[in-house]
């Protein structure tokens, strides 16, 4: 387990210091290999065939990259006589511009599929409800955490430069799909027994604001976009800080409780007060509560995209209401109330994890409370853009 761990944090850093797109997409692949051996290896139920399932949406996916980069290095060479895979060489307007307009769309269509999946967005989710569920906590904070920052590390960091080629149709494509995603997932959130799936949705549908960001940001100008594209970057870095520290609370208190189903726990908080604070903590961040981390992202997102969409935002605001009466309704359900005696005596969260889970929180508030720690960075690349 711990190698597979390893592997995937190479791939991940690998990633986000590639510059290079023979280099990126090596990593890209290198983490996908560990993750499917951690849900194969050491998943709960049906774990080969969930394991294999996310590694063929994942991998269909890398193809279509694979098959972008190609092309784009392809008419780059036919423009320039330059052989290079360096990112800001290849990812600008003027070499998709002298793209044949089949080929144009067909490297958008690579890039975006590649991308969408690993977040991922509706209709391309299927693999994350029973993978999130069926892997080990560690491989689920990787999943929730890592993955989701892959795609929205493809979307800013490498379809940024080049969102006038995009057109406005596609950006206002991913606007719908953001939205769709925000409110469907937020519907089978609410259906679940389990707070792990649930969670696992909720992580699907916080990333529904940064696939509204990158659409919003494109059609706009000025402080709007900026403020658009910030917001949407901040929230990925948020959401993988709030996931973390969710599954890890979670996992802490199945642990000690054997149980994760919502039904199943009730009433934790009169034995473990410490783990029910910590998971209710995480809850609260992950609807996005002013004063914590994921607040900034989606305030930012909301505001700047109403000059883009208009009246549209009120399905934003209706996702975002059903998100909160979901996590509110869980945290009732599983850690108030009539303690479930059937769980007999369980033990509080001990030095270590209140260490673990403390740090995390502190780090969610620190972000909450003082964002420019980070948003003023953000907003000088989205602004110098």
């Amino acid at each position: 387990m711990f190698s597979y761990i390893l592997t995937t944090e190479v791939g991940l850093i690998g990633v986000l210091i590639s510059r290079d797109f023979l280099f990126f997409y090596i990593f890209w692949e290198v983490v996908l290999i560990p993750v499917y051996f951690m849900i194969a290896q050491f998943g709960k139920f049906r774990k080969e065939s969930v394991g294999l399932k996310f590694f063929v949406y994942t991998h269909i996916g890398s193809v279509f990259l694979l098959l972008s980069i190609f092309a784009v290095y392809t008419y780059n060479f036919d423009k320039t006589g330059v052989l290079t895979f360096e990112i800001g060489s290849l990812m600008t307007n003027s070499t998709f511009s002298y793209m044949p307009a089949f080929w144009r769309d067909f490297t958008i269509f690579g890039f975006l599929f590649a991308f969408l999946v690993k977040m991922p967005v509706f209709p391309l989710h299927s693999w994350l409800p029973d993978s999130y569920e069926s892997a080990p906590y560690p491989a689920t904070v990787i999943l929730s955490g890592g993955l989701s920052l892959m795609g929205g590390l493809g979307l800013f960091g490498i379809l940024l430069p080049v969102t006038q080629s995009l057109g406005t149709f596609v950006l206002s494509f991913l606007i719908g799909i953001g939205i769709v995603s925000l409110i469907y997932f937020a519907l089978a959130a609410m259906m679940q027994s389990s707070l792990k799936r649930m969670m696992a949705l909720a992580s699907a549908a916080s990333m529904g604001f940064v696939v509204l960001a990158f659409g919003a940001g494109g059609l706009e100008t000025g402080y709007e976009k900026t403020l658009e594209l910030s917001g949407g970057m901040f929230q990925i870095v948020a959401h993988g800080l709030i996931m973390a520290f969710v599954f890890s609370a979670l996992y802490f208190i199945k642990r000690s409780t054997g149980k994760e189903n919502i039904q199943e726990l009730g009433g934790i908080f009169r034995e473990t007060p410490f783990l029910a604070s910590f998971l209710l903590a995480g809850l609260l961040a992950s609807l996005g509560l002013p004063g914590m981390a994921g607040f900034i992202g989606e305030f930012s997102v909301l505001v700047g995209s109403f000059q883009a969409i208009g009246w549209v935002i009120l399905f934003v605001i209706f996702g975002m209401i059903l998100t909160a009466s979901y996590h509110i309704w869980a945290a009732q359900r599983s850690l108030y109330g009539p303690y479930n005696e059937n769980l007999g005596r369980i033990r509080d969260s001990g030095t270590y994890q209140t260490i673990v889970l403390g740090a995390s929180l502190i780090v969610i508030l620190i972000l909450g409370i003082f964002p420019n720690l980070l948003f003023g960075l953000l907003t000088a690349y989205s602004g110098g853009l």
